[in-house]
């Protein structure tokens, strides 16, 4: 007797996973603000999620056997950083979570040839933090 996966296939995989290297979110995770001259300081911790393309047609478990870490799960980030606000400028300070990334393509199979149900899907996890600086 056959099984098939949750996905509705027999058989899914991953193919042609290849790095995206590291980019930062777009969402400011943390973020202090305030007059100079003073000391903006952010210290804190934040769980982020894994970041998946939308319409992924293969289980999580095959997604993250493929990219080789558990995209179900979310990851504690420790942000701590601090940037000097001149006198008489305003300063606002930003912290972003860092992702590493993979992309690849799905493929699942009913027991004849695979046939590729997603081209070009991304996994991204949380690997650290990104700061950005600005002041007026």
């Amino acid at each position: 007797m056959t099984t098939k996966a949750s996905s509705g296939w027999i058989a899914e995989r991953l193919i042609n996973v290849r790095s995206l290297g590291t980019s930062c979110g777009k969402t400011p995770i943390a973020e202090a603000s305030g007059r100079g001259k003073m000391t903006l300081r952010i210290d804190q911790t934040e769980s982020v999620s894994t970041s998946l393309s939308a319409n992924i047609n293969v289980t999580k478990g095959v997604v993250s056997a493929g990219v080789g870490w558990d995209v179900t799960k979310s990851r504690s980030i420790t942000v701590s950083g601090s940037k000097e606000v001149p006198s008489g400028k305003y300063g606002t300070l930003k912290a972003y979570a860092k992702y590493s990334g993979k992309k690849f393509d799905a493929q699942g199979t009913n027991g004849g040839s695979w046939m590729t149900v997603g081209h070009n899907q991304t996994a991204y996890k949380p690997i650290g933090v990104c700061f950005k600086y600005s002041q007026r």
